[in-house]
């Protein structure tokens, strides 16, 4: 499975709230770098599923990916994500041994 494969599974997971297929595509070293109003750092499975799964709460909001470009080897993608209100962020994901270890996620509206 390529980077962007396990990119488009994962984002059909998090729509989909399968919280335990999600957590499959997550290298145990993982930190997500949340850029919103003010930058934090989220580091494990264990935070990162507690921050998503929190995020979540009472909401059915979906997303689709607009755009996704992939470095020349396979192990950086950049996605540009809009949710149902119109709500955009720019991803930047680093995979190692296959899984994200990486997210840099900026949120721009």
């Amino acid at each position: 499975m390529t980077a962007k494969d396990t990119l488009k599974a994962f984002f059909k997971a998090e729509n989909e709230r399968d919280w335990e297929v999600y957590r499959h595509f997550l290298h145990e070293e993982i930190v997500w770098q949340l850029f919103d109003k003010e930058a934090r750092n989220i580091c494990g499975i264990q935070d990162y599923m507690q921050t998503i799964q929190k995020a979540y709460e009472r909401s059915d909001v979906r997303f689709r990916c607009q755009d996704m470009q992939v470095s020349h080897d396979g192990n950086r993608i950049a996605a540009c994500l809009v949710n149902d209100y119109g709500a955009r962020s720019l991803d930047i994901f680093d995979f190692k041994d296959g899984l994200i270890y990486r997210e840099y996620e900026f949120i721009l509206d």
